[in-house]
């Protein structure tokens, strides 16, 4: 049965389990589709981190009639784009197509996350290549200091404090029945979610996708069952020999379907998403103190954070840190005014609007919503929610996120001056 979410967007569930979801643009001359998988880094097996990451590699190297050649080929004969990509919590196969390359996407895409061939000989080949990226990721000074922020923020070594590339060990050391034995119980249809956006037919799409996955379920094994983590309020340093200090401030934050997300969202830019922004200001324009400053929510099925960021020369990180965890307190003591709330909520709007201009930005957020089992609201309901953000609203999700005594701190650079 095909439900109608709004104006030109519908969705679908097969009898598999396997989500649909459609919205419909006559004016575009492409679409965007994309298939996500409800598996990440925080589910990989243990001792296996890494595992969701790679295994979404090594589906580009060959399946079941396909070598990397051909998927190549293929996507280039119609002028397409074929991409992917693992986060904490999920991974994406994607493609942007003009509309009459639209098949072609699709039985690339379904080969991919059905029928990765995992050859022993392109597995090494491409461990090389998994394991080159992790010595890059580690000779990059921010990336290794929101590693070091992200695995002690949370309790105990949880599952979301693993870097999504893995450890080298572990890459090293893992086997093709263990990549084949762990895609085979997981990459089921009813873990998947398929997204398109764009010059597309609801009715003929959903038909299209059902006929390339299996008709029924999979065989009910899954991932390990997933548990929250336990936010830590305490303040770690990191000695690293960089020039720079990287200072990382988290508050617990909202989940992904929290109700009062909107709110918090204003809350943010008007505390450190943008040039307006308090920590903006206070850190670049005003001392001069570092380049790149900001705040962000990031939000998990079953956690969340309110993060704030700053790299700065060493021997200004102190100061630097003195004003950003000031710029928290004061969220209390001296709230978002009127007039700050409402440049953020226009500010919100229009990246909105300017966002859902683009076929893959739609994709994305119906993908990403359903795979987070969100509400999926029409256009003009998601700003109607925001425009009626008040003053009052973002001063009490302030009152609820914004406790200093919960303040967790990570700094990563050189040893503080005594």
């Amino acid at each position: 049965m095909i439900e109608r979410l709004y104006d030109r967007a519908f969705a679908s569930r097969n009898e598999n389990g396997l989500r649909i979801l459609v919205e419909e643009d006559p004016q575009s001359r492409s679409v965007s589709v994309g298939i996500w998988i409800g598996v990440g880094s925080r589910d990989d097996p243990k001792p296996c981190a890494g595992l969701a990451h790679f295994i979404e590699h090594l589906a580009f190297k060959g399946t079941a009639t396909r070598d990397a050649a051909d998927i190549s080929r293929e996507i280039d004969s119609v002028g397409g784009h074929l991409n992917a990509a693992t986060g904490r919590e999920s991974t994406v196969f994607y493609a942007d197509v003009p509309a009459e390359g639209l098949d072609v996407a699709l039985d690339i895409l379904t080969d991919l996350v059905q029928r990765p061939a995992f050859a022993p000989e392109k597995i090494d080949l491409e461990r090389a290549v998994v394991l080159d990226e992790i010595r890059g990721h580690e000779d990059d000074p921010e990336s290794v200091a929101f590693d070091r922020f992200i695995r002690g923020v949370w309790n105990d070594g949880h599952a979301l404090s693993r870097p999504v590339l893995g450890s080298r060990a572990d890459i090293e050391g893992v086997d093709a029945e263990t990549i084949r034995t762990y895609h085979r119980n997981v990459f089921l249809p009813e873990r998947m979610v398929v997204a398109a956006s764009g010059a597309v037919d609801a009715k003929a799409f959903i038909g299209a996708i059902s006929t390339r996955f299996e008709a029924t379920a999979g065989n009910g094994q899954a991932a390990e069952i997933r548990k929250a983590p336990s936010f830590q309020a305490i303040r770690n340093h990191h000695e690293r020999p960089t020039s720079q200090t990287h200072i990382y401030l988290a508050l617990p934050g909202p989940k992904a379907d929290d109700a009062k997300r909107y709110e918090l969202e204003v809350a943010n830019v008007a505390l450190g998403d943008g040039t307006s922004s308090r920590l903006f200001r206070a850190v670049r324009e005003e001392r001069g103190l570092a380049y790149g400053v900001g705040s962000t929510v990031l939000r998990y099925t079953d956690a969340g954070l309110w993060m704030l960021y700053a790299a700065t020369a060493s021997n200004q990180a102190p100061q630097v840190q003195s004003i950003l965890e000031g710029e928290v307190a004061r969220l209390l003591d001296d709230p978002p005014s009127d007039a700050e709330v409402t440049l953020a909520k226009a500010r919100l709007r229009g990246l909105y609007i300017l966002g859902m201009e683009s076929n893959a930005n739609r994709a994305m957020r119906l993908g990403t919503a359903a795979i987070t089992d969100r509400e999926i609201r029409a256009h003009d309901a998601v700003l109607k929610k925001l425009d009626g953000v008040t003053t009052a609203d973002v001063h009490a999700v302030i009152r609820r996120f914004s406790d200093p005594a919960k303040l967790h701190v990570t700094t990563v650079g050189a040893k503080p001056a005594s």
